[in-house]
């Protein structure tokens, strides 16, 4: 694929961007009303399995039953108590594909029955950064999993306007990777990378290894930092090569931090090439100071991009997937049901595991 990272051109995304999903997929029945097992946030340390209510649509929404959930980094921070954007009492959880089983009066291009995934950013679209399509920067932004109700859940309710279709006979556990590989377009369509040149990413976790998979796709050489063997083994399966650590004065076009470590991060930025671009995607610790100077910068016509979340990227992600769905299936090593998420938490520390996900329907 020469492109998977095309410039946007609309306003906002369209509804849907992909095939649609006659009939939707076996194993759940519409309910109108009772009650739901989800997965809750109250405060550090405070959380765990309750029953609620199943939410009702607002008009302009369309209920889903959850099919997969997907576990990241941000949900263990906000199970810390270390992610100042959550709201207490929240459910957590905002990588899902499910079955559409309600609608609002108002949602269109959906019906009972068809497998949708969403981006879980719920932006406005009035302000400044929703007008230059920077959605991730929202001023009002409201994200599912964060500070509304989200998807460790067996049924999340989301704005029609940010869902999409997926096709028919797709894997809702696919479905349920397409926001962070949304994530990583984004990273790639900051970083303005391109085939042909050679990068550099740090860190061979979910993120790290999706990078591995876009960069592969784009026909980039691709080196992997990571000092845990399994998950070396698992980037270089993907057609990385891949080092504990890179030695001599290795030099890259394009440096990805997928780990967040401090050192990852000062050592990155030593083998930039001139004109290189650094692309900061993994969470740094925010007392971290880097130990670089703008003289460097100007010195090498260095670009240090920074890239969190989705912004506009979510309708390309979902339209890409297919194509690289192979890859793609390997990353998700485990699945467990809602009642085990404790048991989902401790195994993303693993160095076996990649993404960790929820089936809700278990």
């Amino acid at each position: 694929m020469t492109n998977p990272v095309p410039m946007p051109t609309g306003s906002a995304p369209a509804p849907a961007a992909v095939e649609p999903l006659a009939g939707g997929s076996a194993g759940h029945q519409p309910k109108a009303t009772g009650s739901m097992r989800a997965w809750q946030w109250r405060g550090p340390g405070d959380h765990g399995l309750i029953t609620t209510a199943i939410p009702a649509p607002a008009e302009d929404e369309v209920l889903v039953a959850v099919e997969a959930s997907g576990l990241c980094g941000t949900d263990l921070r906000i199970l810390a108590g270390d992610y100042s954007h959550a709201r207490p009492a929240v459910v957590i959880g905002h990588e899902f594909a499910g079955t559409v089983v309600a609608l609002g009066e108002r949602a269109r291009g959906f019906v009972v029955g068809d497998l949708v995934a969403a981006d879980p950013n719920v932006y406005c679209l009035d302000c400044e950064w929703c007008r230059r399509q920077a959605y991730n920067l929202c001023a009002s932004v409201n994200p599912i999993g964060v500070s509304r109700a989200g998807s460790m859940a067996e049924y999340v309710t989301v704005p029609a306007r940010l869902a999409v279709k997926l096709p028919g006979a797709f894997d809702p556990a696919l479905g349920a990777l397409i926001e962070p590989l949304a994530c990583v377009l984004h990273g790639m369509e900051r970083g303005g990378v391109v085939g042909g040149r050679t990068i550099a990413v740090y860190g061979a976790g979910a993120i790290g290894l999706m990078a591995v998979v876009v960069a592969v796709d784009l026909g980039l050489e691709v080196t992997v930092v990571e000092p845990l063997a399994p998950r070396r083994n698992r980037a270089q399966a993907l057609g990385a090569a891949a080092v504990e650590r890179l030695a001599g004065g290795a030099q890259f076009d394009y440096v990805l931090d997928a780990s967040g470590a401090a050192a990852a991060v000062a050592d990155g930025l030593g083998r930039l090439r001139k004109r290189g671009t650094f692309i900061q995607m993994g969470v740094t610790p925010q007392s971290f100071e880097l130990p670089w100077t703008p003289y460097q910068v100007y010195q090498n016509e260095w670009r240090l991009i920074g890239s969190n979340s989705v912004a506009d990227c979510y309708q390309r992600a979902a339209a890409l997937m297919p194509s690289i769905s192979e890859p793609m299936r390997r990353l998700v090593t485990h699945t467990l049901s809602l009642a085990e998420l404790d048991r989902a938490i401790e195994l993303i520390a693993d160095p076996a595991a990649v993404k960790v996900q929820v089936d809700p329907r278990r």
